[in-house]
Parts: structure tokens; sequence; C-alpha cells
């Protein structure tokens, strides 16, 4: 009789494990430190910075294409608008959502008087420095000066603004950006004024013919 049959060893194929790919989120680096924003652009203030060694994820991109959302490497927490002037992406960029830029703030127009010195050449004359602490660009001015002990004001209306320099020279801008500071000249006066008080009313535009955004500061000294 035949004897019992053997049994045929089955080979088992392996498990075949499926991994399922993780995302690579973009990198950033730049070749020139720079400024990260609440918005893409200048306007917008600033909330961190990416510098030269530092790298940072990208998480969307601005319209426009030259703005990177990326996280703020300067917040626990937090993320920010990079110019892509001086950057450096990697990875895919495909699936990078492109988002709506914040509105942009108000400016604020704003600047600074400050009594510099009494000028003579043909009578006399008071220079202010004037610093702009705001946000937007000055093109002319009324500057009215006042000697409180005499009672005489003067008034000059100007685009662009004018330090005399002297009996021969005198150097006109025309315009006073924000973070600038620019020296001007008064009135002139024709007799001496030292001694006295005076009262400088000086009010700044950002248009051309003392229009469009105005603000005014007054100080008082003795030159």
């Amino acid at each position: 009789m035949p004897g019992p049959s053997t049994p045929t060893a089955t080979a088992t194929m392996p498990a075949v494990i499926l991994f399922t790919p993780t995302p690579v989120i973009p990198q950033i680096s730049v070749s020139v430190d720079t400024n990260c924003r609440v918005g893409p652009g200048k306007v917008y203030d600033r909330v961190g910075w990416l510098l030269i060694g530092q790298v940072s994820e990208v998480y969307g991109r601005n319209p426009a294409g030259d703005y990177w959302y990326i996280r703020n490497l300067n917040q626990t927490t937090g993320f920010c608008w990079l110019w892509g002037e001086y950057a450096t992406v990697s990875g895919n960029l495909s699936a990078l959502p492109i988002y709506t830029p914040p509105p942009t703030p108000t400016p604020t127009p704003g600047f600074e008087a400050s009594y510099r010195d009494l000028g003579t050449c043909s009578g006399w004359w008071v220079d202010i420095d004037l610093y702009n602490s705001g946000d937007i660009t000055f093109k002319s001015m009324t500057f009215t000066i006042r000697d409180v002990a005499t009672d005489i004001a003067l008034t000059l209306y100007e685009d662009g603004f004018t330090d005399n320099e002297g009996c021969l020279d005198s150097v006109t801008k025309n315009h006073l950006n924000p973070g600038y500071t620019r020296t001007v000249s008064s009135p002139v006066f024709n007799y001496d004024p030292a001694g006295h008080k005076l009262r400088a009313t000086i009010t700044l535009c950002s248009n051309t013919g003392q229009n469009g955004t105005c603000v005014t500061q007054v100080i008082e000294f003795k030159p």
C-alpha cells in the first residue's frame, strides 16, 4: 500500500508594509539678513527677521509671488511675511496656498521740530530741524515765525524745504521722507531777534501747494 503522503511546504510571501509619504514642508533661507513683517510690504510692521544661516518653513505666498509666508523664528508661535529678493526656497512649491495680504495700515503723519541756530546776512533768520517721525512724505510747508516780544510775525509758504546755509548758498530739497531730517530757514527779520522769545508754527503737507494731508507743530525758544 502506498505510504501516507508527505505534506508539501507552501512558500509564504512576506507582508507588504505600505508607507504613506509625509509631505515635506518647503524650506527657506536668505543670502542677506531680511526683515519679516505682518504683511507683504514695507508699510507693514516688522515682527521678526530671518538671518543668514537660519532656515525656516514656508506655508504660503502672496498673489504677486514676491513674498513668502513663513514660520516666524523670533516667536514661539506665529508667522510672518518675508521678501523673496534674497531668499532661496527648496521643496515642493506646487501645493503652497496663495494668501490674500492683510489690509495695509493707514499712514500716520507726524514730525518733530527743534531750534537749531540763528543765522544772519541781509537780515536775521532762525534755522529749524524737522524730523519726519510719521509714515508719509512731506512736500510743502507753511512756516510762521512770531517775535512774542514785539508781536511781529512773518510767514513763508513753500514747496520743498530751504536751508539758507549762510549768505551765499542755499539748498532746497523737494521732499522730506519718513525717518529723515531737513533743516529749514524761517522768513527773514530786519532786526536781530536774539534774546527774544520766538514762536515757530510749522505746518507740513503731503502735497505741493500746502495741500493733501497736513500736520502742525508749534515750538517756542530764545535764540
